[in-house]
């Protein structure tokens, strides 16, 4: 049969209840079969046929319906598991392809011993026509492109996390009730790419075509990266930008958006070092003081932890809360809500210069014109309050997410242990509990860096960090300067003009000496004589460096010549 016949006839498209109906007039009230199937639309044959059913089995309920899945694999309800199973791999992040799925088919009809065709059985799997056929009686699932996500987003987002996360939320709402009512305080902070390469959007082109190219300004673009700032009463501040140069200059942030802040640094990245200066822009634009506090959330990146940040936020009544790692996917309301409009109007924005200036390169001196009109058509108040609401933010709805929404990081649960019984029992395999191992990182989590433990417990850190950092640099000039040493060394032996023996003293290390008498205060001039065996300080010059060598005098020859063995 054709996969997409079109019916020419309406032979057999009546419902069950309509037949029903039609009998009973003809069986139990004794009407006549032509003007009951003419009443009811029917055929006369089949209403007949039906008739003669009903009058056959008076006691039993028959069909009424005709059967077309008589050829019908699985029965619905094997098939309705079918599909709750690839509906719970796709929410696991482990969904299954058409191949995967024609072959879980054959597997299920040979352990259920349903009789299959010689296909299935040659190929190993179920037909391409089982499958287009599987698709049209469940349209609720459907092929399907998946986004990447990493182990650690899947994992990191379960309902421990997130729970941690909402108590602290709440404990920072019930401190100022009043302030955050109406979440006009309630703040979020997150950074995006702009690049200078825009995203190539669809085009219309000829169709058949295997290549269909767009002009972009270069392989690679240059990452300048925007920070924006919303706030849960449906308003953004004005943006910060990062540019990837050593100094910063004005036509950077031409035609941004009005009060941008401009940044630059090496990468092009947010950094801890220029962080502070970002959030004295915020606490400048939200008004922020100890009679006006604020609520700000972002991700606990390590750029955003800066302890000068975090001070100047708490002495201007500034609340800072983190949110679990890897899950701004889920939690962050501008990833939610405002970075995918926003994305997509820059590379508008773009493509229509690139086309206004054909045969011109974009550069990161363009880049503030773009962020300035995606900035104002995707900071739209319907947005913003949009994110804050689908993360349960503002209005706070700790029940936000269901069980499904945390299917991800259930690949990763294993068994709590159970207390060893000695009883006999069966023997069976099965995952154990995963063993705790040394880490060297702490897991990252939600919490209130400007709280006054929280606070003391970052500056500890960044002390100790710090401190490791000195004492290495420490380390690695000491290990130069010895490096130095060493090859001054072999170059003044090979060049100094003196009789040297062969044999070496074994009670005396060189590099230990050299250590020791470098800082000593070296006499020159001084009157004295010399004897034999007597231990002696021998100064060097080369390359118009200095340098000093212990050695032992072996014999005193005519005409002050002194033959040194050096040490």
């Amino acid at each position: 049969m054709a996969r997409g016949r079109i019916r020419t006839t309406n032979k057999g498209t009546f419902t069950e209840e309509q037949m029903k109906n039609a009998v009973n007039e003809v069986v139990k009230y004794g009407g006549s079969l032509r003007k009951t199937a003419e009443r009811y639309n029917l055929k006369f044959q089949t209403l007949a046929r039906y008739v003669s059913k009903q009058k056959q089995h008076e006691n039993e309920n028959i069909r009424m319906i005709p059967k077309y899945d008589c050829r019908k694999i699985f029965t619905a309800q094997q098939e309705l598991l079918l599909v709750e199973y690839i509906v719970k791999c796709s929410q696991m992040c482990y969904g299954q392809t058409t191949f995967n799925v024609r072959t879980l088919a054959y597997e299920m009809a040979t352990m259920n011993n349903i009789n299959i065709p010689e296909s299935w059985k040659r190929d190993k799997r179920a037909g391409l026509e089982w499958l287009h056929g599987f698709f049209k009686r469940h349209p609720n699932i459907s092929v399907r492109r998946p986004e990447s996500c990493s182990l650690s987003r899947m994992t990191a987002f379960n309902r421990s996390n997130i729970t941690i996360f909402f108590k602290n939320l709440r404990n920072i709402l019930e401190r100022c009730p009043e302030k955050f009512a109406d979440g006009s305080r309630i703040f979020n902070l997150d950074e995006t790419s702009t690049t200078t390469v825009q995203k190539c959007r669809k085009i219309i082109a000829t169709k058949g075509i295997k290549q269909v190219s767009r002009a972009v300004s270069g392989e690679r673009g240059t990452l300048v990266t925007t920070c924006c700032i919303i706030s849960a009463g449906g308003n953004a501040l004005p943006p910060a930008m990062v540019f990837p140069r050593k100094k910063f200059k004005n036509r950077m942030i031409k035609d941004a958006p009005p009060g941008t802040l401009g940044l630059v640094s090496n990468s092009g990245w947010m950094t801890s070092e220029i962080f502070p200066e970002v959030m004295r822009h915020f606490i400048k634009y939200s008004h922020s003081n100890k009679q006006n506090p604020s609520l700000l959330i972002y991700d606990n990146h390590e750029s955003h932890i800066s302890i000068e940040a975090i001070r100047d936020a708490k002495e201007n009544g500034v609340t800072i809360l983190t949110l679990p790692p890897h899950s701004s996917h889920k939690i962050q309301p501008l990833d939610v809500a405002v970075f995918l409009p926003f994305k997509s109007y820059y590379n508008a924005a773009v493509d229509t210069w690139m086309i206004k200036n054909p045969g011109q390169t974009v550069s990161i001196y363009e880049v503030a014109e773009f962020v300035s009109k995606a900035h104002d058509r995707s900071m739209t108040p319907q947005n913003i309050r949009a994110g804050f609401r689908k993360t349960g933010i503002f209005p706070f709805d700790q029940a936000i997410f269901s069980d499904d929404d945390f299917l991800p990081s259930s690949v990763s649960d294993r068994p709590m242990p159970d207390p060893a019984l000695n009883q006999p029992g069966s023997s069976t395999s099965s995952n154990g509990p995963r063993k705790n191992t040394n880490r060297q990182r702490k897991k990252g989590k939600s919490f209130i860096p400007t709280d006054t433990p929280e606070k003391e417990n970052l500056e500890e850190i960044e002390c100790k960090k710090r401190k490791k950092e000195e004492e290495k640099a420490i380390k690695k000039v000491k290990r130069r300067v010895l490096c130095e040493k060493r090859q001054e060394l072999s170059e003044s032996s090979d060049n100094a003009d003196l009789s040297i023996s062969s044999g070496k003293s074994s009670e005396y290390d060189v590099d230990e000496e050299i250590e020791r008498v470098q800082d000593e205060r070296i006499w020159e001039g001084q009157d004295k004589s010399y004897e034999k065996n007597d231990f002696v300080l021998v100064k060097f010059v080369v390359n118009k460096k200095e340098s000093f060598y212990i050695g032992k005098i072996l014999d005193l020859k005519e005409n002050d010549e002194i033959e040194v063995q050096f040490l």
